[in-house]
């Protein structure tokens, strides 16, 4: 029995390690999620990896990933998070006739200089979406969506410099369309990380939920 205690302990250090390391290729390289954990078990374990290695939860990196930013991101991160949801804001009332919504590293907090705004959009009609763009001017690329669930496509485009501030940089975005009904559904990315606002808590954020965390001191923190 105390031998079996001690492995479990050894096999959650490992993971919590693993997570660790994840998050730092997440923050340093801006990889996605799949590819750090895998990647991590190869730092760490290397070829002798076999089947000892438990991936970590994607909710257990995202910790040791906030945890990250907190201790080597500082007032840098604070203000790269602020300006990054400030840009969101501009993209969502640019999109305002699609009932747009927050979602994602911009939103949780956990976002790097190799992140990319992510946005439900709500209306029954992608080619809707896809017209406004092209009439604006705007180039874009449609793909099938994979996530969330129920999208009709996920639009990819770079933000239009004129919704973005002098300083920032060159920024993407990606548009996953839902139907207007899907909105009612409660989003699949709520957290009760209880170092989130309730509006990051709930994983997804309205126009004026925005604005609202934008109001906030310390909301780019």
């Amino acid at each position: 029995m105390i031998r079996s205690a001690s492995a479990a302990g050894g096999r959650e250090e490992l993971t919590l390690e693993l997570a660790a390391t994840a998050a730092r290729l997440i923050a340093e390289d801006g990889c996605d999620y799949a590819t750090a954990k895998r990647k991590a078990v190869q730092l760490v374990l290397g070829d002798a990896a076999g089947g000892r290695a438990r991936l970590p939860e994607n909710d257990l990196v995202e910790s040791e990933l906030r945890r990250y930013l907190r201790t080597f991101g500082g007032e840098h991160h604070a203000a790269l998070l602020a300006e990054l949801r400030t840009a969101a804001l501009c993209l969502m009332e640019y999109l305002a006739p699609f009932n747009p919504h927050l979602v994602g590293a911009v939103l949780n907090g956990t976002a790097t200089e190799h992140s990319v705004l992510h946005l439900h959009l709500f209306t029954d009609s992608a080619k809707d979406v896809e017209i406004f763009l092209l009439n604006e001017g705007v180039r874009f690329a449609v793909e099938q969506a994979s996530e969330p669930a129920g999208a009709l496509e996920s639009i990819h485009l770079q933000v239009p410099r004129r919704l973005l501030t002098a300083k920032t940089f060159p920024l993407e975005a990606v548009l996953s369309v839902l139907s207007t009904d899907a909105v009612r559904v409660s989003s699949r990315f709520r957290s009760s990380d209880p170092s989130l606002s309730p509006i990051e808590q709930a994983g997804r954020a309205s126009l004026p939920a925005v604005r609202t965390l934008l109001s906030v001191p310390g909301a780019g923190e």
